[in-house]
């Protein structure tokens, strides 16, 4: 990418979906979000945990954020790159870090704590399963269609319906056959994580079922500690119930 196009980029960015990065400490924080998401998704747990004495990390994910023209030319790979190299630039600045992932973000996550070793590992609603049948289909179909419309929700925020008109009127084929490969390699992935580890999840969600953690007893060597949620949609983070959210995530990583 030229410089010119990158500045334009920078330019038409809405602030709520710029990366975070805040330093407070040798123990750092590493949050990555989810598949059509941004670092607003993970904004709230982000300023919780830089108050509890974090240094904390919110990396924008390639084709995230921007458009969808940008989201179509991104790749499962470029989504690794990017967490790995945030966990690295953490590095320069602490001594102990720890990953917190939403549901594509918890994949990312994965991948990361298997290569590195990280201290703790915090998994949000982890997309290692999905509702959605199609998925493991998505690979053919995309040779076929990149993405369908459907209706966009309304939100009184104006920057969340500029990413409703970009990501979330959209079925995105081309991008959901790069989720199902990074599926696959985060669940092998699994395998090699020793972290302590504390996996969200919650009965309202309708994109990762609750058996999710079957997936994850059958992958996951060490036992995990688990919260499990009432009223939540899937974007645990950042929903209805937040503030219990990051008070449990909170908690462990201090503990």
């Amino acid at each position: 990418m030229n410089l010119n196009v990158f500045n334009e980029k920078m330019r038409l960015l809405d602030p709520i979906c710029s990366p975070v990065f805040k330093t407070n400490g040798d123990k750092g924080v590493l949050l990555i979000h989810g598949f059509t998401g941004s670092p607003h998704d993970m904004s709230y747990l982000a300023e919780r945990l830089f108050k509890e004495g974090f240094t904390v990390s919110v990396p924008r994910l390639p084709g995230h954020g921007t458009n969808h023209r940008d989201f179509l030319n991104s790749t499962w790979k470029d989504w690794v790159r990017r967490s790995m190299d945030a966990y690295l630039d953490l590095t320069n600045f602490c001594n102990e870090i720890s990953v917190v992932g939403l549901s594509m973000g918890a994949l990312l996550s994965t991948i990361v704590a298997a290569q590195f070793r990280v201290k703790k590992l915090v998994l949000a609603a982890p997309a290692f399963k999905v509702t959605d049948w199609r998925l493991k289909f998505a690979s053919v179909l995309s040779l076929f269609v990149k993405y369908k419309e459907k209706e966009a929700p309304v939100f009184d925020d104006p920057s969340l319906n500029k990413l409703s008109n970009e990501y979330w009127n959209k079925i995105f084929v081309k991008p959901a056959a790069h989720l199902y490969k990074l599926q696959k390699t985060a669940i092998k992935s699994l395998q090699r994580v020793e972290s302590r580890t504390l996996v969200v999840v919650t009965q309202k969600d309708n994109t990762v079922p609750m058996s999710v953690l079957d997936v994850m007893r059958r992958n996951l060597k060490p036992s995990f500690e688990t919260v499990v949620l009432q009223s939540s949609a899937h974007p645990v983070t950042n929903d209805i119930e937040k503030e219990f959210v990051a008070d449990k995530i909170a908690e462990f990583l201090v503990s």
